[in-house]
């Protein structure tokens, strides 16, 4: 794709599953790459194999985004190394699948903080740049979780819902500064996600789990179309239209049921 040749791109969450397959895409794109994640050793391997198959400069930067300094530490780093970022990938995210009260408080402010707070610091960091430019990109990994409340899943959606809303409301307020938004609303991915969040294999799998890359390709090709919403093609593309149409306890009691353990 044209649009990210030569281009440099941030990608939280980098380390595995759909970060590092939005690293494989862009990288055969002719893109330049700035990975963080947590795990370095990780962040390593996968920086060599795209040096290897692709030429392309890679530049790895280890970052714990649960840390409320997480992202302005993150761009001073970026900065020292004199690194300007053409498009921000905010991939970075986890989820728990589960009663309310069976969550620790700590992983709940960890979840708001990965999915929310740090994702839209990093944005209002990196954006001035892009907008001076007058070209630049966005691109906020939601879920399908983000239409409905979802029972069991109730701080994960009440997150993705927040992703929705200002990947929306950034899409409009940025239009004629050159700078594309897009929100990607996968439904279950085979990554390790769907572990972390304790979430059962054999039904998501029944609900179409998808693989990284193909959700990773939707993604990039809604941004450069400077799509807000990218829907998932899976059997959960139906909860987006239940979202539109379902009265919200009806939606809540189907949630329930395909949530609960």
């Amino acid at each position: 794709m044209q649009y990210y040749y030569k281009k440099t791109v941030l990608v939280s969450g980098a380390s595995s599953g759909i970060g590092a397959a939005f690293c494989m895409g862009l990288a055969s794109y002719g893109a330049n790459l700035v990975l963080t994640a947590r795990r370095e050793d990780r962040l390593d391997a996968l920086a060599r194999q795209l040096r290897t198959s692709y030429e392309c400069e890679v530049t790895v930067i280890p970052c714990d985004l649960s840390d409320p300094a997480g992202p302005e530490t993150l761009v001073r780093s970026i900065r020292e190394k004199s690194i300007a970022v053409d498009i921000l990938i905010n991939n970075a995210g986890f989820g728990f699948n589960g009663r309310f009260l069976q969550g620790s408080p700590e992983k709940y402010q960890q979840m708001m903080q990965v999915n929310m707070a740090s994702l839209v610091m990093l944005t209002r960091l990196l954006l001035p740049d892009m907008v001076r430019r007058g070209s630049g990109g966005i691109l906020n990994v939601s879920s399908m979780a983000g239409f409905l409340p979802i029972p069991y899943f109730g701080v994960y959606s009440a997150t993705k819902q927040f992703v929705n809303s200002i990947s929306w409301s950034l899409w409009k307020e940025l239009q004629g500064t050159g700078v594309h938004v897009s929100a990607l609303c996968p439904g279950p991915v085979d990554t390790e996600f769907v572990d972390v969040a304790r979430v059962n294999r054999k039904k998501a799998a029944f609900r179409g789990m998808q693989t990284p890359e193909v959700v990773a390709s939707r993604g990039l090709r809604g941004l450069a179309e400077n799509a807000p919403l990218k829907v998932s093609r899976s059997f959960l593309r139906i909860v987006y239209l239940l979202s539109k149409w379902v009265p919200v306890r009806l939606g809540l009691a189907i949630g329930a049921v395909a949530m609960k353990k």
